[in-house]
């Protein structure tokens, strides 16, 4: 498959790449070069150390999937997991779980790659060692090779090249990927060059302080972009970074790769689900101490400890509790637990889901009354060692079923709907509740009297 998009190379390959060893045919490839003025070695090591933080938001989330929403995590507030990386480099690329380390040969050409579903709304990474790396033709696929080479190109000067490869290992995973594909294509050769021009930069930099002989006046600019093709490039940048960075980011938020995988009490309660997002936090304050603001939830209860002021903004009556309110610690299966007053404008089913699970300091599970249910809510408690607590929160829904909002009857616009707004709404609001839960359950911890005397 070629993009009109791409520079695209499959004839005429140099046969001594060692990208050729690992993904030797391919669907896509996408190949960039630049001029460097300085040796070899010099832009090789520039080429592994660069930091490219500053070359724009994708093409870091390009070479670290996993790193860059952690980092945004931590400043968002959410579960802190791995230290934020102060820089992002392709030599850490091999210390991610979704990438593999294929070949390092110093001097000359670094090569690393993944397999996954990429076009899933939340990608489905498939770790393969190296040695299985070739061989790997498990049906659904695809697998991405990046190779970054360097090149003698006359006295003092190298030749770098960025290329990236996809194969797919089935007809399915081939049609999903060239759709995919249309999306991300036009600017993907784009954010490679940005890449380019930094360590261009960065390599040319420690030549001129290494010359003892000239001084360099100038170094190497790409040409600058203006007019329609610079409103292009930001537009193609921003829908990329809402795509690889912010959207996987906020889908699951505070969770950690083991939590937002991990099965759930009530995932069994929509099987079919075709979408999954899982937000957590951690509470100083233990399991019991957090359950009671749980089980208060609700329009006309304790509320949803969120932004009421925009809650009601749209008529849903929302009054949050700071206390503990004991005629609303009575909840069981069956009971309604109400988002939106009963005469809401837009009113629904779902707008009075109902408790399917309930286990006492431990999960609450709520839905949409019917068979099928669009959607199901869950949270659960997680206690840790330290007499701390893991709040999860998850949601699973089928959204082709939902009857709220003007594009139900139009499956494909809901989905747009979904995607730009729903799921962000989704996010702040629930972020909002979590933090909300939080502050109100140690602030109990703290002005709880003693047992002591």
């Amino acid at each position: 498959m070629r993009d009109p998009f791409q520079t695209a190379v499959s004839t005429g390959t140099d046969q001594s790449m060692h990208i050729d060893r690992f993904l030797p045919e391919f669907d896509v490839t996408v190949v960039r070069h630049a001029i460097v003025e300085a040796d070899p070695e010099t832009t090789y090591e520039a080429m592994l150390e660069s930091d490219l933080t500053d070359t724009g938001p994708i093409v870091g989330a390009l070479s670290r999937l996993r790193d860059v929403p952690a980092a945004v995590s931590r400043r968002g507030g959410g579960e802190p997991g791995e230290p934020t990386p102060g820089r992002l480099r392709f030599a850490d690329v091999a210390e991610t779980e979704e990438w593999t380390r294929l070949a390092d040969v110093p001097g000359e050409e670094f090569v690393f790659g993944a397999v996954g579903k990429f076009w899933r709304p939340t990608i489905e990474w498939r770790h393969v060692d190296a040695d299985e790396f070739v061989a790997f033709d498990d049906p659904g696929y695809a697998k991405l090779a990046i190779g970054l080479s360097v090149r003698p190109y006359g006295e003092r000067r190298t030749l770098l090249t960025y290329e990236a490869r996809t194969a797919t290992t089935s007809e399915r995973a081939s049609r999903n990927f060239r759709r995919y594909w249309r999306l991300i294509g036009p600017f993907a050769g784009y954010l490679m060059s940005r890449a380019l021009e930094r360590i261009t930069a960065d390599a040319e930099a420690v030549a001129r302080r290494k010359s003892t002989a000239s001084e360099r006046s100038k170094t190497r600019r790409g040409p600058g972009l203006s007019g329609s093709r610079l409103v292009a490039a930001a537009a193609l940048t921003l829908v990329g970074a809402y795509h690889f960075v912010i959207r996987p980011w906020h889908r699951r938020w505070g969770s950690t790769t083991r939590e937002a995988r991990a099965p759930l009490p009530g995932d069994d309660l929509l099987p079919d689900a075709t979408d999954q997002v899982t937000h957590a936090i951690e509470i100083d304050a233990p399991v019991e101490a957090v359950w009671p603001w749980l089980v208060q939830l609700g329009q006309g209860r304790g509320g949803f400890y969120s932004y009421d002021w925009l809650e009601n903004a749209v008529g849903a009556d929302i009054h949050n509790a700071d206390r503990i309110v004991p005629e609303y610690q009575t909840l069981e299966e069956g009971d309604v637990v109400r988002l939106a007053p009963a005469d809401y404008p837009v009113s629904s089913p779902e707008s009075a889901p109902e408790v399917a699970h309930l286990e006492t300091e431990r999960t609450l599970v709520l839905r949409p009354p019917g068979e099928s249910p669009a959607w199901t809510w869950a949270f659960v408690l997680e206690p840790v060692a330290d007499g701390s607590t893991r709040l999860l929160a998850r949601t699973r829904s089928n959204p082709g079923r939902s009857s709220i909002g003007p594009f139900s009857s139009f499956p494909a616009l809901q989905e747009g709907v979904n995607y730009l707004f729903w799921e962000p709404a989704h996010f702040v609001m629930e972020r909002g509740m979590l933090r909300g839960i939080r502050r109100r359950a140690e602030q109990m911890g703290r002005t709880a009297p003693s047992s002591t005397s």
